[in-house]
């Protein structure tokens, strides 16, 4: 059986052509080194302010109510620092550091 070399040539071309789209990498990020592609780009970060801290001597102290100043003192009489520092936050939606600080000064 006589096959002409070009046919067989034109057989091997399209045989490898095929076998390239199988095995060709269709970008569904399997490389899980490189850094992820998004379709589309994410949103800028907002900017947000550093927080400034309380200056010596100027944390809000008198800002409390009466009746919670009063129950925080209670609380740090009986030596619960960590239950007065939390009723405090709560309060007053300070930062752990600054309810810390105006717990201190009491």
């Amino acid at each position: 059986m006589y096959v002409p070399i070009p046919a067989l040539i034109a057989a091997g071309v399209v045989l490898l052509a095929l076998l390239a789209l199988a095995l060709r990498r269709r970008g569904r990020g399997t490389d899980l080194t490189a850094p992820p592609r998004y379709a589309t780009p994410p949103p800028p970060p907002r900017y947000v302010p550093p927080a400034r801290p309380w200056p010596a001597g100027a944390a809000p102290i008198g800002d409390l109510p009466a009746d919670l100043a009063a129950e925080v003192r209670a609380l740090l009489a009986e030596d619960r620092k960590i239950e007065a520092i939390k009723l405090v936050r709560q309060a007053t939606s300070l930062g752990l550091a600054e309810a810390k600080e105006m717990v201190e000064r009491m």
